[in-house]
């Protein structure tokens, strides 16, 4: 089965995407090559379609012996490594809808290490597939009429590489192979153009068969095609997974917890517009899960 880019034309519908992230989220814490170069972009970046009293005391009886409630020790502030951090994020148009500057990461990752200055460079382009995005690592590329320096010309920090899951290769035997291989490419250009950098693989949030694409401009499947084509997507969202596992990457993963027991992508996580891309709550759930993935490894301390 041969799966073609599934953005080349659908654009985002316009929602909201830079509401502050929800306090309790922030409390929570794979034939042949495809580079998709002359298909037609979208117009516009999917990532800008879318910012005292005092308790009363209690009476006890002279019997009773009450200890005072200890004072809370207060949390150390975390401190990074230096004083300015750049994070980079590649992937395709999953990536792009995280919006400019990478907002809700940004607001996680602000909070938690309060001194220090946060440079968020956002390398996604929509109807990509990873050869492309592996391209970008050391070229620069016009996105939309921008010209973009190449992501290893911003020297990042830490660098997010994203599945690509939602624009595959054609899925014929040997691609997941061939996906994964690509990964690890990826992985080895980065760290080859920056040699001091941190890396966390994402897995983005799962799709839902049942309503994929609805609702984007100039897509219409069948309901046979959106069954056949999230099933793809969500082998290559596994294989992403089981990658950084085994290379013992940092990991993002929304993928797994994204799904509904049914195995079907959280309807709360999708774009009500396209059914495709992020809701804002799915930006900001993807988003905690990188930020968890880069605090509780320690990658900027």
């Amino acid at each position: 089965m041969h799966l073609f880019p599934l953005f080349a034309v659908a654009v985002f519908a316009a929602e909201s995407v830079l509401s502050p992230v929800p306090e309790d989220i922030l409390l929570e814490f794979a034939s042949k090559s495809v580079i998709i170069v002359d298909v037609p972009k979208p117009s516009t970046s999917f990532g800008e379609l879318l910012p005292p009293e005092t308790p009363a005391s209690s009476v006890a009886s002279e019997s009773e012996n009450i200890s005072p409630t200890p004072t809370p020790t207060p949390m150390p502030t975390r401190v990074t490594r230096k004083k300015t951090v750049t994070i980079a994020a590649l992937g395709d148009s999953m990536t792009d809808t995280l919006g400019p500057d990478l907002p809700h990461l940004k607001n996680i990752l602000t909070k938690t290490y309060p001194g220090t200055t946060f440079i968020m460079k956002n390398y996604g382009v929509g109807a990509s597939n990873i050869d492309y995005g592996i391209q970008r690592i050391t070229n620069s590329y016009n996105y939309l009429g921008n010209a973009i320096p190449s992501l290893s010309s911003q020297q990042p920090d830490v660098v997010i590489i994203e599945s690509f899951g939602y624009n595959p290769y054609p899925f014929d035997d040997g691609a997941l192979d061939k996906h994964w291989l690509a990964l690890s490419k990826a992985v080895d250009t980065v760290r080859a153009a920056v040699p001091e950098v941190k890396i966390v693989i994402g897995s983005t949030i799962a799709p839902n068969a049942t309503v994929f694409g609805d609702g984007a401009p100039g897509v219409a499947f069948a309901q046979n095609d959106k069954w056949q084509r999230v099933n793809v997507i969500k082998k290559y969202l596994e294989n992403a997974v089981n990658f950084a596992k085994s290379q013992h990457l940092p990991l993002a993963n929304a993928f797994h917890p994204s799904l509904d027991s049914a195995g079907n992508g959280r309807l709360s996580y999708i774009n009500p517009g396209d059914h495709i891309h992020y809701s804002d709550a799915g930006r900001a759930f993807f988003s905690q899960k990188i930020a968890s993935a880069i605090i509780s490894n320690k990658l900027l301390e």
